[in-house]
């Protein structure tokens, strides 16, 4: 080998391995969120398929398909690190009893003056007029649904514990309530829409419930006490998909949800979009009246305090975190 190689090829050799240095991807903290197909999950799904959530930090994986009790159950092992979704009496009886799982953001809320996000559509030929004779109906079997339809009910002088109710599957809900074998629907979007397609809207929850806290998000142990700096950088992603969201049925917004729920981009865009306040902070007063709702209904048998469940220092410390990428 001819004098003056080796020092050239030794410097090569240098540059060569700092270039491999530079290309290396630094493997970004996995975050398990547990999503359902429905629409007041717009904002995880626009982060996600926008990037929001990578460009902030955190890898982001859904986890679908679980049921209520069981994203409850896995967000207290830990299985999954975020649960949304409608504030439950398990989930606040859990945190009573001492489990570390903490309510960290809002997922929505019923906006007074916004559209029929939620609703209660009766069968065709009831008169909506007074007091309808209700005998049977289908709401869900969670204890926020029933406490919602409860209030709706209550301003009409209509008894919800009197009313024979049953969880019919959307599959089978239009031919029930066409035919007459169910009086009354108690459903959200995009439901909603096809219902009224068949029977009358009667009552609208932002009407009876404004400003109630539809849904939150909930932190695991992990994120919650141990690695708060990934559950910040979520919380980012989250909010910057939120305040996309917030844009309104833009044709991207319109194609990613639609894709997300399966369901078409006509069917998306006619259908009323869930409020979602720009910094993400929860009405604590309207989950204080259910749980003292559901105390009365034998849900719960202790209370937690706003300090206990609650922690809003995650929102607060997003607003000022820079974005990583």
């Amino acid at each position: 080998m001819r004098p003056g190689l080796c020092p050239l090829l030794l410097l090569l050799m240098t540059f060569g391995c700092s270039g491999n240095e530079s290309k290396t991807v630094q493997k970004l903290p996995k975050v398990r969120v547990a999503s359902t197909r429905h629409l007041s999950w717009g904002p995880l799904m626009i982060a996600q398929a926008e990037g929001f959530f990578r460009e902030e930090g955190v890898e982001v994986e859904f986890v679908p398909e679980l049921r209520t009790e069981e994203s409850l159950v896995a967000l207290a092992t830990g299985d999954i690190d975020v649960r949304a979704g409608p504030v439950l009496a398990a989930l606040l009886s859990a945190v009573a009893q001492g489990a570390k799982i903490r309510i960290i953001a809002s997922q929505g809320y019923l906006d007074p003056k916004g559209c029929t996000y939620y609703g209660i559509v009766l069968r065709p030929g009831l008169d909506t007029r007074g007091t309808p004779r209700i005998r049977r109906m289908r709401v869900s079997q969670d204890g926020m649904s029933r406490y919602m339809v409860s209030r709706m009910l209550a301003q009409h002088n209509v008894d919800l514990s009197a009313i024979e109710t049953n969880r019919l599957p959307e599959s089978m809900m239009a031919a029930a309530l066409e035919s007459g074998a169910i009086d009354a629907v108690a459903t959200s979007e995009p439901t909603l829409l096809r219902m009224t397609e068949i029977g009358k809207l009667w009552l609208s929850a932002q009407e009876t419930l404004p400003d109630f806290e539809w849904g939150v998000l909930a932190f695991s142990e992990r994120l919650a006490f141990r690695e708060r700096d990934t559950g910040i950088r979520f919380i980012k992603g989250y909010n910057r998909g939120v305040a996309r969201f917030r844009e309104g049925k833009t044709a991207r917004n319109v194609a990613i949800i639609a894709e997300a729920t399966a369901e078409t981009p006509e069917i998306t865009r006619a259908a009323c979009w869930p409020s979602f306040r720009a910094d993400s902070r929860i009405n604590w007063e309207s989950i204080a009246e259910f749980q003292a709702w559901a105390n009365v209904e034998g849900l719960m048998e202790r209370t937690v305090s706003r300090d206990q469940v609650w922690d809003s220092t995650f929102v607060t410390a997003s607003a000022s975190l820079p974005t990583i990428h």
